[in-house]
């Protein structure tokens, strides 16, 4: 039985590293047109959500049904609707930079961490290998259009984490109330048995590491003056030198 950090899911990780890392080097060094970056990030988008709907296929098999098609787990409803993104937002849209956001945690926890890796003896069990991948593929498309400059994150969009994670709330509430889910982004069940990883932590987290990316981000990437925290200051201190007046 396949088990987290164990002999199959470590060979999993080295593999899909190493894939990765080269990939993304050999992109970054030797794609330059951007028609051809565009082939290829619209070619990986549609590999993720061949993947995902391969695991969603996967949960209907074995017993799910047809109400189990649509994803019910952060990470499942992020690897069906990135891809999308990737494909049909700009590269300064809100609602990519939040579904890249949840990509990238929601991915990087998962490949550490894939609770569901001991469903079946085989790691290659459909369920397994479906979720694991399309997890992975979304960790490798967000560090793609980063590579590639198609995806430019902002404090000036902050605000699109909280809008969309309200609506993948509103979202989780439709799941469960209409569609008779038992639970559905982690609003009655934590992310993890047994510990605190409920929606509420989960969502306060997300927004505190988000914030800190976004503005560690900036400083490393642009002149002091096109900085938010910079921009921020000097609107305060504008404000403070009228009062005084």
């Amino acid at each position: 039985m396949p088990q987290i950090f164990g002999t199959e899911h470590i060979i999993f990780m080295l593999v899909s590293i190493v894939v990765m890392v080269t990939a993304l080097v050999l992109i970054g060094k030797f794609v330059k047109k951007e028609r051809t970056k565009r082939v290829i990030i619209i070619t990986c988008a549609l590999i993720q959500l061949t993947f995902i709907i391969w695991n969603r296929l996967a949960v209907m098999e074995y017993g799910g049904g047809i109400s189990e098609f649509l994803p019910t787990t952060f990470c499942g409803t992020t690897s069906l609707l990135f891809p999308l993104a990737m494909i049909f937002c700009k590269k300064d849209s809100g609602i990519l930079q939040f579904l890249a956001s949840c990509m990238l945690l929601g991915g990087v926890l998962t490949f550490f961490y894939p609770d569901f890796i001991g469903q079946d003896a085989s790691i290659f069990f459909d369920k397994t290998m479906s979720g694991l991948l399309h997890h992975t593929m979304g960790i490798f498309n967000f560090f793609l259009i980063c590579v590639t400059g198609s995806y430019k994150p902002s404090m000036e969009k902050w605000n699109s984490l909280i809008f969309g994670l309200c609506a993948y709330m509103t979202y989780g509430i439709f799941m469960i109330s209409m569609l008779g889910h038992s639970d559905a982004m982690y609003i009655y069940h934590p992310l993890i048995e047994g510990t605190i990883f409920n929606w509420v932590f989960v969502g306060a987290m997300f927004i505190i590491l988000y914030t800190i990316a976004l503005i560690v981000y900036e400083q490393i990437s642009l002149k002091k003056e096109d900085r938010w925290v910079q921009r921020t200051y000097n609107k305060l201190k504008i404000k403070f030198e009228k009062l005084k007046k």
